[in-house]
């Protein structure tokens, strides 16, 4: 479908035969926000609004919502977030090394509202996913907390692919691949530690060596479950330790950061149904190997 924005309303242009119903459960509307779109006449069809979502519509066909505007949630931060890609109902942040995703103050998430406030965007602060405070890379934010519920369910699915690079001490050869599904849990004698445990939740992560520079490895890792600390947990259980990773890994003075690059995001978008990669900018620390 082809889609606008314009004058406070989200236009679809149908593009097939579709049960109105179905559609905005793929959408993962709940049952009350559905009621609530009807009842407060904020869901039209062709201008009218809907009365019964159990109607069929035509090649041709405009829906449109209307949308509720907010106001940032979180306390402004005074610089904003770094945007990296950006549409109507999303924006991907790239998170710098040492700030966590969200708080009171001193977050990426004040970062984001201040990003909102000085672009006059009316929404909330809405993460669909985090990274620990260490770790650089994308996170993406939804502007319309309607469709929230979609890409929380695209990431509890492994719809949306996360993949990530890492600098590890090691041994290995280029195009070795693996798949870690050793499950991980907290480490009951230490705060915030986790390890590999049978009793812990299941975790897999498939990582491949892209890269072989002396007794470091650039590592391709991809997340198929999204426990805390996974991809440093497994790496380092496995013998290779994430360069500067404070908890699991070795510290260097080759890179400035800690080894762990959230580089790319795929997803696909509900509205077009197009896939969609995102790349984050150049991370310095990276240069070390080969351009990826």
């Amino acid at each position: 479908m082809n889609y606008n924005i314009k004058n406070g309303m989200l236009h679809l242009m149908i593009d097939k035969e579709t049960n109105l119903a179905d559609l905005l459960e793929s959408f993962c509307i709940s049952r009350k926000n559905r009621y609530l779109l009807t009842s407060e006449h904020k869901l039209l069809l062709n201008g009218e609004p809907v009365k019964n979502t159990d109607v069929t519509m035509v090649r041709n066909d405009r829906l449109s919502f209307i949308l509720d505007h907010y106001e940032p949630d979180y306390r402004p931060d005074d610089r904003e977030c770094t945007v990296v890609w950006e549409d109507e109902l999303l924006y991907i942040v790239s998170k710098p090394a040492g700030i966590i995703v969200h708080d009171e103050h001193d977050s990426l998430a004040n970062q984001a509202a201040r990003y909102l406030i000085n672009h006059d965007i009316k929404a909330p602060v809405r993460y669909i996913h985090r990274l620990d405070r260490e770790t650089t890379g994308l996170i993406m934010f939804c502007k319309m907390p309607l469709f929230q519920a979609y890409f929380d369910k695209q990431l509890e699915e492994r719809k949306i692919t996360r993949t990530y690079l890492a600098i590890v001490k090691g041994k290995g050869k280029a195009h070795q691949k693996y798949t870690f599904n050793e499950n991980i849990g907290a480490d009951r004698h230490n705060n915030n530690l986790y390890r590999v445990s049978k009793t812990g939740k299941q975790a897999i992560t498939k990582a491949e060596i892209l890269e072989v520079k002396d007794d470091l490895l650039l590592m391709k890792c991809r997340l198929l479950t999204g426990r805390t600390h996974q991809i440093r947990v497994h790496l380092s259980y496995h013998g290779f330790p994430i360069l500067n990773d404070a908890l699991y890994g070795v510290p260097s003075t080759k890179i400035r950061n800690m080894g762990l690059w959230a580089y790319q995001l795929e997803f696909v978008h509900p509205f077009t149904n197009k896939k969609i990669t995102v790349r984050d900018n150049d991370n310095p620390d990276f240069k070390l190997f080969a351009e990826r």
